[in-house]
């Protein structure tokens, strides 16, 4: 019990120093009903078993709840007890060794690529809604802590049919946990290498018809530099904190009632190094916010309608101070604002249908100081529909035919259509297939960035008369279950994009010019094999393999930091009678190639990255008395990495502590 109530005081006193830590960077000048209580699971403390996969729902692939063996879009689930067992503290170091997708660090955080497509072309949503405050083009996924996450769902290929632009590599979509305890709390702390604290709290409650969930979080660690040569750093240190909420009702009647919030605040700082030596000290405040409210109505036994409303905010400043100097000092603010308003119709009219279909408006908002004019604003209109027809019970063939409309106040109407296919031959395979049409709008950034960095001697400006970008996607996917110990699964896929947006060089005296044009022209085609195999001595293994052949058309050349060739692994052991787990997972990914322009002369100076190897592993043990688990992290135990083409942090390890009320 002593215990227990050191780590409350630990959490307490942290928690209670963020409302005094700084917090400006000073300036110099899927259709789901809510759920019925259900028995208290086993959780991370207590080594949990998650349910076989027949058993486990899914919303992703179809907006709906199936099962996820029945889902006829191929869809991959992270569970929770793998998000505890991986020793993960955010959703790119989670995502980084999965099969077919690839963590892309850089100045605008980490960045999600699918299948060999860059982090635009991928949809992250979190409760089926999209994740708003893009920098640079990409979603950081490092801004996604993982305290409240119940599930990770992940559909590559193309998904505009359901979700419009964005969604042609694929999207990644985070489920929140739900309250299902009467009432109860976790606690979790673990400090480590980069003086990195990490602090976690989660409490719930549940009563007959409505349950309650909140969780908060702290995140404190120091700047690392990958290059000791100079003063400048390669990382960012970090002091931020979330806090989440979530809730529902279920009525006597057909309605329920949903609703999910979220905070975080974060500032960054690190050292810069520009031209002719100039030293700038960088920082950065970003504040996010997140609400959704889901109301929906059962419309009989055989219907559903659900309606959604949902806001996100995002700012950042962002500042760079010289040193010894102020002709160079820059302050930018930025204000990035989403809200959608939809409503969709879940229904099963019989004769081996189910439909999904629905309507929604978003509107988008942005104000930043690197916009010409200052701000940009639109709206994009939508209808969509979805089908999934059982022709046959006995193979479980399904055909699921779907298209979307979406007519945007800039571009005008936009149609993707995709058709889907899922049979099983015998009880053991299933195979899946898909072909289907994806776009993604222009970003602000792309039509009305403009920008002068003038410590590196460049400009960047947009093009107001950018077209969409338009893909031709298929994909075919087998899955073998062998025996209950071993599943085996191999894919194929190709992705066909047309008028890409691309960046143009110009000169411009002693300053280089960049704006943005609908020249390229891409394919990119590969594979995927992979085993989960449980072996004696309560051990699962799982390997992946990724062939990637990604071509630029109009440059004929290989697309940029995209490796051919992936292997990523892990294993996971478990013994209940001793409390003890431990996890491994690692990645070799091979050569990559890079076309920088080094000496400014508009000519590529081309080379090929060495091929790398990631390792991470957790051991936890849970302690016979007072219900304590005690845990070690490592990540990046290979110490990867270099300031050049791959910026990840350094070898760390972190302990600490969990428990459970």
């Amino acid at each position: 019990m002593s215990g227990r109530w050191w780590l409350c005081a630990l959490l307490w006193g942290a928690l209670s120093g963020v409302a005094r830590a700084e917090d400006v960077p000073s300036v110099d000048g899927g259709v789901e009903e809510a759920a019925p209580p259900t028995p208290e699971p086993v959780v991370e403390s207590r080594l949990p078993v998650d349910e076989p996969p027949a058993l486990q729902t899914v919303v992703t692939g179809s907006r709906t709840q199936e099962r996820l063996r029945e889902t006829p879009v191929a869809t991959e689930v992270i569970t929770r007890s793998e998000i505890v067992a991986s020793g993960a503290r955010d959703a790119s170091e989670l995502l980084s060794t999965r099969p077919g997708l690839v963590v892309q660090q850089g100045f605008a955080g980490a960045g999600l690529s699918v299948q060999g497509l860059a982090p635009e072309y991928v949809l992250v949503l979190v409760d089926g809604e999209r994740v708003t405050g893009k920098v640079d083009g990409n979603i950081d996924l490092s801004r996604l802590s993982l305290e409240d996450i119940e599930q990770v769902e992940i559909v590559k290929g193309p998904s505009s049919v359901l979700y419009g632009s964005d969604a042609v590599a694929g999207v990644v979509n985070f489920i929140t946990r739900r309250a299902q305890r009467t009432l109860g709390a976790d606690l979790r702390a673990a400090y480590g290498t980069l003086h990195r604290l990490d602090l976690d709290a989660t409490g719930e409650t549940r009563g007959d018809a409505w349950g309650l969930r909140v969780s908060a979080g702290l995140q404190r660690h120091s700047a690392y530099d990958l290059d000791v040569s100079d003063i400048g750093t390669t990382g960012s240190s970090l002091n931020g904190y979330d806090v989440s909420a979530r809730g529902d009702w279920r009525g006597q009647g057909a309605m329920s009632l949903e609703g999910t919030a979220s905070f975080s605040h974060r500032i960054q700082r690190g050292v810069d190094l520009g031209a002719a030596g100039a030293v700038f000290d960088r920082a950065s405040r970003d504040n996010s916010f997140a609400s959704r409210l889901s109301p929906s109505w059962r419309l009989g036994d055989a219907a559903t309608l659900r309606t959604d409303v949902s806001y996100g905010h995002f700012e950042r400043r962002y500042l760079r101070d010289q040193r010894n100097a102020s002709a160079l000092d820059t302050v930018e603010d930025t204000r990035d604002q989403q809200a959608r308003v939809g409503a969709q119709v879940d229904a099963r009219p019989g004769g081996g249908h189910a439909l999904v279909a629905g309507t929604e408006y978003l509107g988008e908002w942005l104000r930043s100081d690197r916009l010409e004019g200052g701000s940009g604003r639109r709206g994009r209109g939508s209808v969509y529909a979805q089908d999934s027809w059982t022709l046959a019970e006995k193979p479980g063939l399904v055909l699921v035919p779907g298209g979307r409309l979406d007519v945007d106040s800039q571009f005008g109407l936009a149609a993707t259509p995709r058709v889907a296919l899922k049979v099983d031959p015998r009880s053991w395979l299933t195979v899946r297939g898909s072909y289907g049409w994806g776009y993604r709008a222009p970003s602000f950034q792309d039509l009305l960035i403009d920008f002068e960095n003038p410590s590196v001697g460049y400009t960047v400006r947009g093009n107001p008369d950018l077209k969409p970008e338009r893909s031709r996607s298929f994909s075919v996917n087998v899955e073998a279950r062998a025996t209950g110990d071993t599943t085996v699964w191999a894919g194929a896929f190709q992705h066909s994009l047309r008028d890409m947006i691309a960046a143009s060089l110009q000169s411009e005296g002693d300053f280089l010019r960049y704006s943005y044009i609908n020249i390229a022209r891409a394919r990119v085609r590969g594979g995927e094999l992979g085993v989960r195999q449980s072996l004696p001595g309560r051990i699962q293994v799982e390997l992946g393999y990724t062939l990637t052949d990604g071509t630029d058309q109009e440059l004929d050349r290989e697309l940029e930091g995209q490796a051919r060739h992936r292997l990523t692994a892990q294993a996971t052991w478990r013994h209940r009678q001793w409390g003890l787990e431990a996890n491994v997972r690692g990645a070799l990914t091979g050569e990559r190639p890079f076309y920088p322009d080094t000496n400014g002369d508009g000519v590529a100076d081309s080379y090929r990255a060495s091929p790398t190897v990631s390792l991470d592993a957790r051991v936890a043990w849970l302690m016979p008395a007072g219900g304590l688990q005690l845990f070690v992290v490592g990540s990046n135990l290979t110490n990867a990495g270099n300031p050049t083409d791959l910026p990840i942090p350094p070898r760390t390890l972190q302990a600490g502590v969990s428990t459970r009320f």
